[in-house]
């Protein structure tokens, strides 16, 4: 499944940083006056242009846009500041009506569209995600429903009642309507300028610095759409049959090409030029009767506003997930390539499509060298074969595989050994798309396993040697012991016959720190089956203890009839057990100075360079052969060489650091690893001090006193190198090239110099 399918249809982008509905807000609490204020002018402004647009005098047509600034604003300002905002919008209402000359309207007004704001607002309040209004048709039709429809009705309903009693108000006009024509007003201006603030104040505030390209191209396209829209309404009105269809064209492509917020400014514009026009009668009424003119001309609008709004709120949903897909399947690639484990990717013709950064740092490739090949081109010609002929075809045909032994090759011509585990991609159809391949590099474990194999080989033998046999009766009571479990346990037969098994032996881990396993005789005399045999130290009597492995066997009763007891085998391990730990010693650890040998010296070389490439901090290795050897081995034997080898490698360990390592490759060769250092001027500091400590006599039983001294040749990474073969190689080629200049020296690896042999 490919994984932007996962996501759910909640996810959306949110702006970073606050909105500016959370500006304003901290700018209306700084000072109590500001709310009402701002209420008091907006209202006076808001209500004015209600007046020049209505169409005739004693006409209830009108925009009404107070109402929706009046829902912002009591959202925006705190709940102790309302009823002042409530009070500046009665204020500017009343002042636009003395100055256009309709007080009584705005009177008889004014009380409905109060309590509609207020309840607008509140119902406001109950929308959770409005800040998504232009990304979600559905928010965007409950905010119209809870905002603009209801509050609508409301006010139409409160003030006909005022409306009839005022007398010089009342048109001479239905009832019926008095009360759509007010209904129909609110809706309007509600509707064109309400999402609009919505809208507005969900952008991030400060505006993003500077703009973007893409910023620039929207803007242009919406004063083209403005200019358009607003010179097709004046067309469409003045000159052409059912002219709502061709004004709904503007809108229509502003709805596909802008975002949410400039499409409501083309909204804005041509509901004002549409008003404009209405107000100076130059729109000819549609031809019906009753007055029902004025209605059909707005509800029109209404019906030409609504589809492009949620037109334009589908495309913001849509814009806004695919914007979050392109950032999650981002998110996926980078979070794949940084995955610390061995990654890669194939298509359908096997090659690669991607690789995560492990695999190339494992490797040694950069993603430019291995993007299109082939994946077998990374393999040896065993592995390559054994995938053509058979992994490849069968995944194809499966579409996993699991634990598929592969040799690859490093970049350098180092062999990985890996197991790769892989699952595939399919399209609706079944067809193969890509995979996914996780590798374990087990180079370092098939040496672990050959110990082990070696350690089972050593137990198997052990096997041989008689076996402590105790039985055990279905109650889990001892029943019997031979000889050898009665040596092993320090208990005898009589003493031990019918005493509870739980109690009798005390078990533990084998390791120190590690614990005791489930007890095989309890598993098999609960469930009454074999438990697979397990290996832990037993607690003798005396309190000694052995390693044994513990065999256990159900036993039936005579006949086959029920469960009968459990036999429990002990096979003394412990000779084993010691043996594994020897092994384990001895294949890392030279026999004679008991320093590590090559083998762990490449362990932890490679982990010193793992460490020191994530830490970017130089490390150095130093090569060290001691000068005129032979001639002490061919004066005074090699058992004397010997001791002075034992002697000298005590020296260098006890002149480094315990975190550096000193190793005898063989010979008189030593190596030692300085991890972690500061700069090359640490090594040079570290190699004067082995010499020095080197080069004091020795005393070994009765020789004479003995002088020697090192040729050291030190490579630094990553100057000298980046890898464990080109070090090693350099670090040697400075020693040799110190024994030329004389020995009893040190000497960096310099640039120019070349592979040397001992003179």
């Amino acid at each position: 499944m490919n994984p932007t399918d996962a996501l759910g249809p909640e996810l959306q982008r949110q702006p970073s940083g606050p909105s500016l509905e959370d500006a304003l807000r901290d700018r209306l609490d700084a000072a109590f006056w500001r709310a009402p204020a701002l209420a008091l002018f907006g209202a006076l402004l808001l209500v004015s242009l209600t007046l020049l647009l209505e169409r005739q005098p004693g006409s209830q047509i009108a925009i009404w846009f107070t109402d929706a600034f009046g829902v912002v604003l009591l959202l925006c300002c705190r709940p102790a500041a309302r009823v002042a905002v409530l009070a500046g919008l009665m204020g500017g209402t009343l002042a636009a009506g003395l100055l256009g000359g309709r007080p009584d309207l705005m009177l008889a007004w004014m009380p409905g569209h109060l309590m509609a704001t207020a309840a607008g607002a509140w119902m406001l309040q109950g929308v959770a995600q409005r800040q998504q209004i232009g990304s979600s048709p559905a928010v965007l039709a409950q905010v119209g429903l809870v905002a603009v429809l209801l509050p609508a009705l409301l006010s139409a309903s409160l003030s006909l009642p005022l409306l009839m009693l005022t007398s010089a108000a009342l048109p001479a006009m239905p009832v019926t309507m008095i009360w759509l024509n007010q209904a129909l007003g609110g809706v309007i201006g509600s509707l064109v300028l309400l999402p609009l603030l919505l809208a507005a104040l969900a952008q991030p505030w400060p505006s993003p610095a500077p703009e973007r390209p893409d910023r620039r191209r929207s803007n242009a396209d919406t004063l083209v759409l403005m200019l358009a829209g607003a010179g097709v309404t004046v067309l469409a009105l003045l000159h052409l049959v059912h002219p709502f269809v061709y004004i709904a064209l503007p809108l229509m492509i502003g709805a596909v090409l802008l975002d949410f917020l400039r499409l409501q400014l083309l909204v804005l514009g041509v509901t004002l030029v549409f008003g404009a026009m209405v107000a100076t009668g130059l729109v000819a009424e549609p031809p019906t009767t009753a007055r029902w003119q004025e209605v059909l001309l707005h509800l029109s609008l209404v019906v030409m506003l609504l589809p492009e709004l949620l037109l334009s709120a589908a495309v913001g949903a849509s814009r806004e997930r695919r914007l979050a897909l392109e950032a999650q399947r981002e998110r996926y690639r980078q979070l794949y390539e940084r995955t610390p484990a061995m990654m890669h990717s194939i298509g359908p013709d096997g090659r690669m499509l991607a690789v995560s950064r492990l695999w190339l740092e494992r490797l040694g490739y950069d993603e430019r060298d291995v993007i299109g090949r082939p994946s077998t081109d990374f393999l040896d010609a065993d592995s390559r074969r054994r995938a053509i002929e058979q992994v490849l075809p069968q995944f194809l045909r499966t579409g996993e595989c699991r634990d598929v032994e592969y040799r690859m090759l490093a970049r350098d011509g180092r062999p990985v050994d890996v197991l790769l585990s892989a699952t595939s991609e399919r399209d609706a159809q079944g067809r193969f798309l890509r995979s996914l391949a996780v590798l374990e590099d087990v180079t370092r474990k098939r040496l672990a396993e050959q110990l082990a194999a070696e350690h089972q080989r050593t137990a198997a033998m052990l096997e041989c040697i008689g076996d402590a046999v105790i039985g055990i009766d279905a109650r889990g009571r001892l029943r019997s012991l031979n000889p050898a479990a009665v040596a092993m346990t320090g208990w005898t037969l009589e003493e031990a016959r019918g005493r509870d098994w739980a109690g009798w032996l005390s078990r533990r881990g084998v390791a120190d720190d590690e614990p005791a396993p489930p007890d095989p005789v309890a598993l098999c005399l609960a469930h009454r089956t074999r438990p697979e045999p397990t290996s832990c130290r037993l607690v003798r009597r005396d309190a000694s203890w052995r390693v044994v492995r513990e065999i256990v066997l159900p036993m039936s009763a005579p006949g086959g009839q029920g469960f009968d007891g459990v036999v429990l085998t002990l096979q003394d391990m412990t000779a084993a057990h010691d043996l594994a730990r020897t092994l384990a010693h001895r294949a890392h650890h030279d026999a004679l100075t008991g320093l590590p040998n090559r083998l762990l010296l490449q362990d932890r070389l490679q982990q010193a360079l793992r460490l020191a490439r994530r830490q970017h901090q130089p490390l150095a290795l130093m090569f060290m052969d001691l000068d005129h050897f032979k001639q002490i081995n061919d004066r005074h034997g090699h058992d004397a060489g010997d001791e002075l080898l034992k002697a000298v490698a005590q020296r260098v360990r006890g002149a480094v650091r315990a975190s550096d390592t000193v190793c005898r490759l063989g010979g008189d060769e030593f190596v030692v690893l300085l991890p972690q250092i500061e700069a090359a001027l640490d090594a040079e500091r570290v190699a004067r001090h082995i010499l020095s400590e080197v080069s004091r006599p020795y005393r070994l039983g009765a020789l004479p006193e003995l002088h020697v001294s090192f040729s050291i040749g030190i490579a630094v990474f990553p100057e000298d190198g980046e890898d464990e073969a080109t070090l090693m190689r350099r670090a040697d080629t400075a020693m040799y090239q110190a024994k030329r200049e004389g020995r009893n020296a040190l000497r960096f690896h310099q640039r120019g110099d070349t592979d040397l042999t001992p003179t």
